[in-house]
Order: structure tokens, then C-alpha cells, then sequence
């Protein structure tokens, strides 16, 4: 099976970790059915958004050139060239990962392009139940899939800190208005004077991922105060490491968080509810099983995600067959 991959998140020399979910995505597939072949072509919006407006071209010449099965566009706006008809009947598949379609982090002509998108595709892939009940307005044929996480790269350290500092993460670049790096300020405040709780935070920014497992496995809690997310890939990486959660109500983190240890979603975006949470939190006080067991019980492993998207890849292509 020859897959057509178009991304605008992969992974390149001088960023190894942009979009790394992808690739790893696209190698659980390839490791589990070795008949499977992937050809990337990557769009470079960071370059320029006139990139977008290229790749329509250049992609309806390579599938012209090359003969694939299926093509799996991971992004909405990285599906412009569906816009102009395909001449050879190809089953299109689409991994949408929260920007492209929610409204709330606010690219908006993103959001029309991708609607527009949908309606040319034969199955969207979604990250959660709220982008899937969206999706369905434009698309028959849909399916939850979250990113799977690296559980042998994120995996528990048995020498945690027991220094009476806390470490607390923001699990982001606090430039980046969606994750509300103020809420997160203001919680850490209350924290420390309401609570008494001495703590230190870091957030995560240009790291190497065994720089950011390790962090994970000598911090105390992560607090996520997002506007809006998908299927955070921050969340289930801190989790394979049993790293305790607080969170705001956002994408899948209340599924993802259900019933485990020094876990919890607060029920508004609160920072005296987010603070609480988190005291409760630090003093060992909500109960439940460990992150990692969590992650197993959801399949969100690589092959587990792997081998359901190469289900989907057998049901799409059986028909045109």
C-alpha cells in the first residue's frame, strides 16, 4: 500500500521535534505492516503561507507521477489542493489536530478552509468528542484517534525530587496566547500565598524530548490553563510518566484524566479552582491509578494507534479495490 502523506508538521534537521507526533504515527504504522510505503510531502508554512498556495500544484503533479492507494493529509489547511478536483480517484483520509477546526484559538479563515476541505474527503480523523460532533456537519464519515505517545521515551524515573520546593510545569511557550500563560501566573500566585506552598515553575520550551521526559520525571505537577486544545500531546507524555495534572476543561483532558492520581480537570477556568485543585493535588489528596496505567487502558500507545489507523487504511482503499 503506497500512502501519500501531506503534512505541515514533520520533523527536519533544524527542528527535529516539529511534529514529531506525526512521523512517529506514520513509523507504529509502517513497523506493524511492513508492506506499507509513505511518501511525505511536507509543506513549509513556517516559510511562508504563499507555501500553501504552491503545494496545490506540486502535489496534483506527484500524484499525477506516482501511483498511490490513499492519501492522509494530517492538518486542515495542508488539504488546499483537494480544492481543485483530483483526476485519479484516490481515497483522501484527514487528521485534524484542533486549530483547523476549532473556532476558539482563532483562525478563522483556517477553520472556513478546512470546512470546505472536509466535504472533498472520504473519512476525518478527530482528536476528541467536541472537533468530532463539528466535523460531522461536513463530513458522512469520522473517527476519534488521538496522537499516541512514545511510552519508551516517556517513561517514570524511580528518583523523583523530594525537595521541599515544588517544581511545577507549564506545559508550553508562555508567548503563546491559547495556552493563557496569565491564568497560569495567577494560580502559582495563590498558590503561594493562600496555600503557603513553596514552588518554582519552568514552562517547555525549545527542548529535546528525553530533555522534557526528564523534566517530567523531576517535577512535582503540570498545570495546564489552554483556551482550547485537541488531544494535548503534553498531557499523555507527563501521564506515561505519572506526572500528577491539573488542568482546564479542554479538548480530551477530562477523559484523559478521569480517575487518575493527583489528577483532576477543574470544572471552570478558575484560577482559585485551578489552585485548589493543585494544593489537593501536591498534598497527595485525590485518588486514583497512576498516569501510566491510564494511557495503557485507552490504547493510546504507538501500536495500538498505529494498528487502528491501518484499519481505516484497509477499509478506505477495500472498495475502490
Amino acid at each position: 500500500m503506497n500512502v501519500l502523506l501531506v503534512t505541515n508538521m514533520f520533523p527536519s534537521p533544524k527542528d527535529p521535534y516539529f511534529g514529531i507526533f506525526v512521523k512517529e504515527q506514520m513509523d507504529a504504522v509502517c513497523k506493524i505492516h511492513q508492506d506499507i510505503s509513505y511518501t511525505v510531502f511536507y509543506i513549509n508554512g513556517k516559510l511562508s503561507k504563499i507555501e500553501y498556495l504552491k503545494s496545490i500544484f506540486k502535489i496534483h503533479k506527484r500524484i499525477t507521477e506516482m501511483n498511490f492507494d490513499l492519501i492522509h493529509i494530517h492538518y486542515g489547511l495542508s488539504g488546499l489542493f483537494l480544492l481543485k478536483k483530483i483526476k485519479k480517484k484516490i481515497p483522501v483520509i484527514i487528521t485534524l489536530h484542533g486549530g483547523d477546526i476549532q473556532i476558539e484559538q482563532g483562525k478563522n479563515i483556517q477553520v472556513f478552509l478546512t470546512k470546505l476541505i472536509l466535504k472533498r474527503v472520504n473519512m476525518a480523523i478527530t482528536l476528541n468528542k467536541k472537533m468530532d460532533a463539528i466535523v460531522k456537519q461536513y463530513t458522512l464519515h469520522t473517527k476519534i484517534i488521538p496522537c499516541s505517545v512514545d511510552t519508551s521515551t516517556f517513561t517514570p524515573s524511580p528518583n523523583k525530587s523530594n525537595s521541599n520546593i515544588k517544581k511545577i510545569i507549564f506545559p508550553s511557550d508562555r508567548s503563546r496566547t491559547v495556552k493563557n500563560y496569565p491564568l497560569f501566573e495567577n494560580v502559582i500566585k495563590i498558590l503561594r500565598n493562600k496555600y503557603n506552598i513553596q514552588c518554582s515553575t519552568i514552562e517547555i520550551k525549545n527542548m529535546s524530548r528525553t530533555e522534557v521526559a526528564a523534566l517530567y520525571n523531576s517535577s512535582d505537577l503540570m498545570i495546564m490553563t489552554s483556551i482550547s486544545e485537541g488531544s494535548p500531546q503534553v498531557i499523555k507524555e507527563a501521564m506515561a510518566c505519572n506526572l500528577p495534572i491539573i488542568s482546564t476543561n479542554v479538548g480530551d483532558v477530562s477523559a484523559l484524566l478521569k480517575g487518575v492520581k493527583n489528577s483532576a480537570v477543574s470544572p471552570s477556568a478558575k484560577a482559585e479552582e485551578l489552585a485548589e485543585l493543585a494544593q489537593q493535588s501536591l498534598n497527595n489528596e485525590i485518588k486514583g491509578i497512576e498516569g501510566r496505567e491510564k494511557i495503557k487502558q485507552l490504547k493510546l500507545d504507538d501500536y495500538s494507534i498505529g494498528e487502528s489507523l491501518f484499519n481505516i487504511y484497509h477499509q478506505l482503499i477495500s472498495p475502490i479495490k
